[in-house]
């Protein structure tokens, strides 16, 4: 029986010929597996559903396309490193084939889709990081058995690496090593929504027509059923050329349709109500989706939706990525990476300027930030004299008590 792999970066499939039908055969071995609706849901057929398309776009190039920035954790305060250093060279092009934005993007997915994402960490004989690769999440199996240890397949072959040599990306696990995976635990979910959208594909190859019986007072002869048969256009076969054409039924027949409309099976209520809860999951806003939306509990505004969105839907990966790589790569060290999310919340322009107004002290309340810090969140240059790097308010009332 002959048989193949198909080992990609994100996907693997299992197939043979099927001797009866010499048919080729798919058998998944992808997490995830077959629904209650029938559909079999696998991190590549759950992208098939637009909605769940649009959530881990939406996530994955909002968190690629933040700034990553490395900084400098000293006695004074952060600062930015140096951007011609190794590392942040590096944080800019990861390894010889993608730079950071596709890097981020890969991990994004994986960590949606799989629950974990991972890249082996490549260093030079003094033990500093030199380049990390993305791994297929299939081609990493996590043994804890004694030690935590990563055994990894490569071009068939298999080889331990240590958490040291591994960078490993999950937004929430059981016991805190195997993330996981939305595909695995959601699949019910996404079968239906698979199973609605295939319905609705039959429904409209078939022109609209659900089926039905055709009952006449008497029995027919299989000869009289096959002529009734043959008078039927080929649309209840699917033939979308046959859509319009009519039969002609003689002996007073009645036609009783068989079957649900989309009008009947409240077809768009349940398309909308599984669009919600697959949104859900990943924490996305209807609106973003381009999905007109009812008020979220998010807010009732497109401002406070983009603010819960960072907080609920982008954080989780944002923090699992700042977390693993600084823990990583950065440990025992005064540097660390973290990702600039002001630009999106920019949008919320009156929440912020009062929110910087209170810190920099209006209101006649006590500030705690400086005009410089401020300028630095919104990504501009700071200012030049001493009095931009001052609390102002708070070392006046501080003075005017020493007085």
């Amino acid at each position: 029986m002959a048989s193949r792999w198909y080992n990609p970066m994100s996907w693997s499939f299992f197939g043979f010929n099927d001797p009866k039908t010499g048919q080729y055969v798919e058998v998944n071995t992808d997490i995830g597996g077959e629904t209650r609706s029938g559909e079999v849901i696998t991190p590549k057929k759950a992208m098939a559903i637009p909605i769940v398309w649009s959530c881990i776009k939406i996530l994955s190039e909002t968190v690629s396309g933040l700034p990553l920035k490395l900084y400098d954790d000293l006695p004074g305060g952060r600062v930015l490193a140096k951007g011609n250093s190794r590392a942040a060279r590096l944080l800019a092009k990861p390894n010889p084939y993608m730079t950071m934005l596709n890097f981020i993007k890969a991990i994004i997915v994986n960590m949606a889709l799989r629950g974990n994402a991972f890249a082996l960490i490549e260093r030079n004989a003094s033990g500093e990081f030199i380049g990390f690769i993305p791994l297929g999440a299939d081609s990493v199996e996590i043994d804890t058995d004694e030690d935590l240890i990563y055994w990894v397949t490569l071009k068939g072959k298999r080889f331990p690496v240590s958490p040291d040599f591994m960078l490993h990306f999950k937004i929430f696990s059981a016991d805190g090593i195997n993330g996981l995976s939305p595909v695995e635990f959601q699949k019910e979910a996404m079968g239906l929504a698979k199973a609605a959208q295939s319905w609705s594909s039959r429904f409209m190859r078939k022109g609209g027509f659900t089926g039905g019986y055709v009952i006449y007072d008497q029995f027919l002869t299989d000869v009289q059923q096959k002529q009734v048969l043959d008078k039927f256009p080929k649309i209840r076969d699917g033939d979308v050329e046959d859509i319009g054409k009519m039969g002609l039924l003689q002996g007073g027949p009645k036609i009783v349709p068989a079957g649900m409309t989309q009008k009947d099976s409240q077809f768009i209520e349940s398309q909308q109500f599984q669009e919600e809860a697959l949104a859900g999951i990943w924490g996305v806003p209807l609106y973003l989706a381009n999905r007109a939306g009812k008020t979220s509990i998010m807010g009732s505004n497109l401002e406070q939706q983009t603010s819960g969105f960072i907080t609920f839907g982008l954080s989780p990966y944002i923090k699992a990525i700042e977390d693993e790589i600084n823990d990583k790569l950065f440990g025992g060290t005064t540097q660390f990476v973290e990702f600039v999310v002001e630009g999106i919340l920019r949008a919320d322009s009156a929440g912020r300027a009062t929110y910087y107004g209170s810190a920099l002290g209006g209101s006649g309340g006590s500030g705690w930030m400086t005009i410089n810090e401020v300028r630095r969140k919104e990504n501009l240059p700071p200012l030049a004299g001493e009095e931009y790097d001052r609390v102002t308010r708070w070392e006046m009332q501080t003075n005017a008590k020493q007085d």
